[in-house]
């Protein structure tokens, strides 16, 4: 067993680590809740703070009841700061949740005060909000019943830019030959991953080129270019689609209705409905 001194010591030391490290313990942190939780990190007499950024993420650990870290790294992606701070100086902003309880972006959308004050929406839940009975509700950060994606298979799910890529474009077109789309489907949904101008360039494209003279409209798209969040944004439901290969890896597509989704927002709503057309993709 270990002495209470050499956990004094152990802790002393690990603390001093952290904060020369790591720095200052973030305030959503719960380190009550860890040690109770995880009891082999307080017999170990670590630095609980330190305990999770070194191991406690890559083991799924949760650093308070009210945030799931497996859930949250699924939004972010791998980051180079863990999900705690990832989330207190980039992830709220971007909209990302820390539990599927909580929603970031419907809860400074229905208390706009705490955006204009700053605070983090979690902390300030966790420390006032719940007290003075403001609501907080359910995530949409997994898309398994956004209404777009109901009835429609994994398969039929695709996902631009696609795993390993940075970029992609998307080409309106006047017409694709029938013959170049052998494949169909009652609906093939596009998942984008685009930001706010993104999202306004592409609802645009569509409104705009049925009256336009050219017989292709690209938009191109690199995430590369600027921040760009870590999960779908915009879903391009292409109703009775059908598809096939095209030139350079591209996918070619006719489709009797387009109906373009923003699932930015915790309730997805149609942005705009487009007539039969076509497009490449890819």
């Amino acid at each position: 067993m270990t002495s209470p001194l050499r956990l004094r010591v152990v802790r002393a030391a690990t603390a001093l680590y952290r904060r020369l490290t790591l720095g200052r313990v973030p305030k959503l942190f719960d380190e009550g809740h860890y040690r109770a939780t995880y009891p082999d990190v307080a017999r170990s007499g670590i630095d609980s703070y330190l305990h999770y950024v070194r191991r406690g993420v890559a083991e799924a650990r949760d650093p308070a009841p009210d945030f799931d870290t497996a859930f949250y790294l699924r939004q972010s992606g791998r980051t180079r700061l863990d999900p705690v701070r990832h989330y207190l100086r980039v992830g709220a902003k971007a909209g990302l949740d820390p539990n599927p309880g909580f929603s970031t972006r419907m809860y400074v959308a229905r208390y706009p005060d705490i955006g204009v004050a700053g605070v983090n929406p979690l902390l300030h839940y966790r420390r006032d909000g719940r007290a003075e009975g403001r609501i907080a509700v359910p995530s949409s950060a997994e898309p398994a019943d956004w209404v777009p994606l109901q009835g429609v298979r994994e398969a039929q799910r695709w996902t631009y830019p696609a795993e390993g890529a940075a970029r992609f474009a998307l080409t309106l077109r006047r017409d694709v030959p029938v013959s170049a789309c052998p494949t169909d489907v009652p609906r093939l949904c596009l998942l984008l991953l685009l930001d706010g101008g993104e999202i306004e360039g592409l609802v645009r494209s569509f409104e705009t080129f049925p009256e336009a003279a050219a017989d292709a409209l690209t938009l191109a798209i690199d995430t590369l270019a600027g921040p760009h969040p870590p999960r779908p944004t915009l879903i391009l439901a292409l109703e009775q689609c059908f598809h096939g290969p095209g030139p350079d890896g591209t996918v070619l597509l006719r489709y009797a209705e387009a109906r373009i989704w923003d699932v930015l927002t915790e309730r997805p709503h149609v942005l705009h409905v487009a007539p039969a057309g076509a497009l490449a993709i890819g």
